[in-house]
């Protein structure tokens, strides 16, 4: 019975060592730090083609290894219809991708970003166009209630 008791604990110590090698395995194993995702663009811009950016560091060295990074965009109030755009290039940590904003509003780009093991997605909104102040001062005002909303439920 003994046997049977270490030979399980072994079995179990070997297991959860195969494990601790494959997490290493997916991540920089020398940081446990989260990866820093910054969207790089202006707050206002016209309509048109525009190129969607954001810079990935860690401890604040740049990250070009990024498993996937995916843009998402739509205007305030539309998320449902939002645009999925692949990242394109690569240059030094930051990625980028091709976008056309076709018409005047507020709108919401939300880098999806994988690296090292680790997953991020900040919003950034973006003024684009002839819009009403109004409109960017209740947006404004429902971005920062949205915030304390957030800061409530943690």
């Amino acid at each position: 019975m003994k046997m049977k008791m270490l030979g399980c604990g072994f079995f179990f110590i070997f297991l959860a060592a195969c494990g601790a090698e494959e997490d290493q395995a997916e991540g920089d194993p020398g940081s446990t730090e989260a990866i820093d995702v910054e969207v790089t663009m202006p707050e206002e811009m016209d309509t048109g083609d525009h190129t969607l950016e954001t810079q990935v560091t860690q401890e604040d060295e740049v990250v070009t290894d990024a498993d996937e990074v995916v843009f998402e965009v739509w205007e305030d109030g539309n998320k449902e219809n939002s645009d999925m755009i692949e990242q394109e290039t690569e240059d030094d940590g930051v990625y980028s991708a091709d976008y056309t904003f076709e018409e005047d509003g507020i709108y919401l780009v939300q880098p999806h970003v994988t690296a090292r093991g680790m997953h991020s997605m900040p919003v950034h909104h973006i003024v684009v166009g002839n819009v009403e102040q109004e409109e960017i001062d209740a947006f404004d005002e429902d971005d920062v209630d949205n915030e304390s909303d957030l800061m409530d439920d943690h």
